[in-house]
């Protein structure tokens, strides 16, 4: 992913092209999920290596605005530009988009988006001018160097040439409207909110929910848009072939769970394993003194039994003739 890095760090990387290419080529671009809102834990993130994108999940998670930014620093510095940071913004505010973008994020995905007039927001507010209304941040750019850019072009170009838009389809409304939204200028891809959708719909409603799901992929396959999605292991060889060629497969909430959950069974057993052993030793040991003592016991009183027995056929013997001489 370094190829699609801008002309400093500090800049936006170029996602829109690296899901163009994805897409072409028939690639799949793998990430992983910051669900945790932790500078520590993106710094682990970034580190991984083969990861293209790491979505940063705003949404969900209590994200401050400097948070949203040190977060996105560090997933930049710390992978060394090979690593793409990706906001879901809470919100279609301006104000997000530009503190993700500002950060210097390389596109975003904009939550319950159901209409065309939600998309041409977002995309305007994503965009500086003559493209959008973007505003200027004065406070963030460091002239001389983020100001960089292709001879030719400002850092302004650059800035909204990078910057993907992936509207996120979770409700039926947005379904039904889905046509029209992705035929607007400058969506980039389509994230599909599969857990939102069903509660929409209706939970248990199978048939509609697949319907639904049938329908966006038909869309994407008919406008050669690209889908978006996170995926369990199981699933990724599915969303590959209708048509997702970005995914969410690693998400450090379910990875921590999953992994403490494992290691801490394991520990039990080997420990259960270990302590029935133990026992089971000291049982025998047990067992084989009281069996000892008790063989010896019974062994002392037969023979003492038997010798004083024959003893005394013995002596009883010897003093029969004495007993006959004394009589006569």
């Amino acid at each position: 992913m370094e190829r699609y890095g801008a002309m400093n760090m500090l800049q936006s990387p170029n996602l829109r092209q690296a899901i163009k290419d994805a897409n072409e080529s028939g690639r799949c671009l793998l990430g992983s999920v910051l669900g945790i809102p932790s500078v520590a834990n993106a710094k682990i993130l970034a580190a991984m290596p083969d990861t293209d994108f790491v979505w940063v999940d705003a949404e969900h998670t209590p994200y401050s605005p400097t948070l949203l930014s040190e977060v996105v620093h560090t997933l930049k510095f710390y992978s060394h530009g090979k690593t793409i940071p990706m906001v879901r913004v809470p919100n279609h505010s301006h104000e997000w988009i530009a503190w993700a973008l500002d950060a210097g994020a390389g596109g975003i995905v904009l939550p319950h988006t159901e209409t065309v007039e939600q998309v041409q927001a977002a995309i305007a507010a994503a965009r500086f001018p003559p493209h959008g209304h973007r505003s200027f941040p004065p406070f963030v750019v460091i002239f001389g160097l983020q100001d960089t850019a292709p001879e030719g072009k400002t850092w302004l170009d650059v800035a909204s040439e990078h910057c993907a838009v992936i509207p996120q389809i979770e409700s039926l409304k947005g379904v039904e409207n889905l046509e029209a939204i992705m035929q607007v200028p400058g969506v980039d891809a389509i994230m599909v909110g599969p857990g939102d959708l069903m509660l929409d719909i209706g939970v248990g409603k199978e048939a509609e929910i697949a319907a639904a799901h049938a329908r966006i992929e038909a869309l994407a396959k008919k406008y050669n848009m690209p889908l978006v999605s996170a995926a369990f292991e199981h699933q990724v060889e599915e969303k590959y072939k209708k048509g997702y060629r970005m995914l969410a497969t690693a998400m450090d909430v379910w990875i921590l769970s999953a992994g403490v959950q494992k290691n801490i069974a394991s520990a039990r057993e080997v420990c259960e394993k270990a302590r029935r052993e133990i026992q089971g030793e000291e049982n025998g040991g047990a067992n084989g003194h009281a069996n000892g003592s008790a063989n010896g016991h019974a062994n002392g009183h037969g023979n003492g039994h038997a010798n004083g027995e024959a003893d005394g056929a013995a002596n009883g013997a010897a003093a029969a003739p004495a007993a006959v001489e004394a009589q006569q």
